[in-house]
């Protein structure tokens, strides 16, 4: 496919906000943005910048929960969204959260294995124990809500995720106001990557992987994907406060299938299909999660292969009867 037309779009999505101000809609002319016929389009994201203006630890990874078989009852257990630079801090802002729950609940961080120690206060039922839901459809238990039932927690705590209404000990077998250690190492943020997606049909396929509307399926599926961002800090830090991408090798693209571009719509969201969290409500609105970028509207169409030739239909001259 060799280009045979380009044009940039400068995109800030800050004037460009609908709904909740996560999400921007962009109109194109679309007798600028067309194609003829054995012609395709072609988008690719040149660059992106956007502030690092939402929480390591938020909702989507905040939540879970101490289960006492003997009601059975759920109590909800919620960190508090922030910033955690080190573990210390993170270690220290679950036992505040435990505690709210059990009085004296401590909870340490062990930097040799990185795992966490919650150790359940003297009141905590004897059978109890912790729970990270992490289930994207079904019907949650009382108690549970719709936020912790699809809750990333476990990979921030390092903890067994229970992948059905059925609870599962996060923390292996210990029940009780004993010592619960995290199987795994705890981690200060579950988002690895920003993703940016649209609403258009493009060639690129996906994993089903862990997102909220895809099921649990092997193979490919189409994806509204444009690209995903690696973010290269784990917390937030003064001096790299920007996520920046500049791509000078076409890494991500998509080739559209119809013949005019009107209007293009773009989210940001984690890995999971979910929006990316507010500190507030109405920040995305007030501009205050905007993001600008770049793209290149290409047109392409085939090329003749070396030593072909086009083929043109032969002109037939008709005379017309005096």
């Amino acid at each position: 496919m060799k280009v045979v037309r380009s044009r940039l779009i400068y995109i800030d999505s800050e004037i460009n906000a609908v709904g909740n101000g996560r999400v921007s809609q962009v109109n194109f002319p679309s007798s600028v943005f067309s194609v003829s016929q054995g012609q395709q389009m072609r988008m690719t994201l040149n660059s992106f910048e956007m502030r690092r203006n939402f929480y390591s630890v938020n909702p989507t990874n905040n939540t879970f929960y101490l289960y006492d078989p003997a009601g059975p009852t759920f109590t909800e257990i919620q960190i508090a969204p922030g910033n955690y630079q080190t573990f210390t801090e993170l270690a220290t802002a679950v036992q505040i959260a435990v505690a709210g729950v059990i009085a004296g609940s401590t909870c340490i961080y062990t930097s040799i294995t990185r795992k966490l120690t919650i150790t359940l206060g003297p009141t905590a039922p004897a059978g109890s124990y912790l729970v990270c839901f992490q289930v994207k459809q079904g019907v949650a238990p009382p108690g549970v809500s719709p936020a912790g039932f699809f809750n990333d927690s476990c990979e921030l705590l390092g903890a067994i995720p229970s992948r059905s209404a059925v609870a599962v000990n996060a923390f292996g077998t210990t029940t009780g106001p004993v010592a619960h250690i995290s199987p795994y190492p705890a981690s200060l943020n579950t988002l690895t990557a920003i993703y940016l997606r649209t609403d258009l049909v493009s060639s690129n396929y996906q994993t089903f992987g862990f997102e909220l509307d895809l099921p649990d399926r092997t193979g490919l599926t189409p994806t509204q994907i444009l690209a995903r961002i690696a973010l290269n800090r784990s917390h937030f830090d003064d001096t790299l406060s920007f996520i920046n991408f500049e791509d000078p090798n076409d890494l991500f693209s998509i080739e559209l299938s119809q013949t005019q571009l009107s209007n293009m719509t773009f989210t940001i969201t984690d890995g999971a299909g979910r929006l990316i969290s507010e500190v507030a409500p109405d920040q995305a609105l007030n501009g205050n999660l905007a993001f600008k970028m770049v793209l290149r509207w290409d047109v392409v169409e085939g090329e003749i292969p070396q030593g072909a030739y086009r083929v043109r239909e032969p002109v037939v001259n008709r005379m017309v009867a005096p």
